[in-house]
């Protein structure tokens, strides 16, 4: 039976991509699309969410507006990583689907009452549609089946400050309300995302996608590309969140260690790091499942297999 699916974003280039992986795997079934501000405003974010679907051919579910700002600091956007508009060179048609209004962090609350135990969230970007749901309504946290995050550094330097993953850094206090909730919660922070280098032979080998899927992925990962190269002396780009998203498929593709994880929310030069337990110092309850190894030739693989069903 496939595993039901919420998909919390903020496109986002490689968002737009975990997506496309989505809506070519059987594996699961997507409860809806809740969005939030992050790689660019909420409302960009939004509008490129309405147009993915569209583009993916998804039908049948709804792509919720969400929160436009973090819960405490001043909001960030990355628009020197993923555009001005959130995809990198490419342009998507304005879709003809519409919004639906409610409030995502209601969104969520209603589809896990409606399905106890049985949902599990992707959260790929700032954690503050989550957080707002767990406040709201704190007993959620015992229906949901699990969280799957793209989000932190545990030693692998951060993107957005020396220490701080950007999707940790631009909520730092809403991810910090998750970990705490004792929700079942896996981690896939940049120690293994960095390792998924998505490069032009990857792009040739998507060969049986039709042209419009194949123009978009070039045409996004191509600034996500030259970003890459010129801060990061990187030869491609790392595709962060179809990793996460691939757990849904295929558990193995990472290794799995069991840690303590907290946020640290006070630090000067160290806000936002996420920080694990690694030798259980700190003599804390584990909440977290956190991806240190990864199989990147498997991953590539079904990455480009996924992208070539879209025929």
């Amino acid at each position: 039976m496939p595993q039901k699916i919420i998909f919390d974003t903020d496109p986002g280039i490689d968002d737009a991509l975990a997506l496309l992986l989505l809506a070519k795997s059987p594996e699961i079934e997507l409860l809806g699309i809740t969005v939030t501000h992050g790689n660019t405003s909420q409302e960009k974010c939004l509008r490129n969410a309405l147009s993915l679907v569209e583009l993916a051919g998804i039908e049948g579910i709804d792509v919720v507006r969400g929160a436009t700002e973090p819960l405490v600091k001043e909001l960030s956007v990355a628009e020197e990583t993923h555009g001005d508009g959130g995809l990198g060179y490419a342009k998507l048609p304005t879709a003809s689907k519409k919004a639906n209004e409610k409030p995502a962090h209601d969104f969520i609350i209603e589809m896990v009452e409606k399905h106890p135990d049985e949902v599990t969230i992707l959260a790929v970007g700032p954690m503050t549609n989550v957080a707002l749901a767990l406040l709201k309504r704190p007993e959620i946290g015992k229906k949901v089946r699990s969280i799957i995050s793209m989000g932190g550094a545990i030693h692998y330097p951060g993107n957005a400050t020396p220490q701080a993953e950007y999707n940790v850094f631009c909520d730092p206090e809403a991810f910090d309300i998750v970990l705490r909730s004792g929700i079942d919660f896996t981690l896939v922070p940049l120690d293994v995302t960095y390792k998924c280098i998505f490069t032009k032979k990857h792009l040739e080998q998507i060969n049986a996608a039709r042209p419009e899927i194949k123009n978009f992925i070039a045409d996004s990962t191509r600034f996500y590309m030259e970003f890459h190269v010129k801060h990061q002396s990187i030869e491609g780009c790392a595709i962060n969140d179809p990793l996460a998203a691939a757990l849904l498929l295929d558990s193995t593709l990472v290794k799995l260690e069991d840690y303590f994880v907290r946020v640290d929310l006070m630090g000067p030069t160290s806000k936002a790091k996420t920080i694990a337990d690694y030798y259980g110092a700190l003599n804390q309850k584990v909440n977290a499942h956190v991806a240190m190894q990864v199989d990147v030739e498997r991953f590539m693989e079904l990455f480009v297999e996924r992208m070539n069903r879209f025929q």
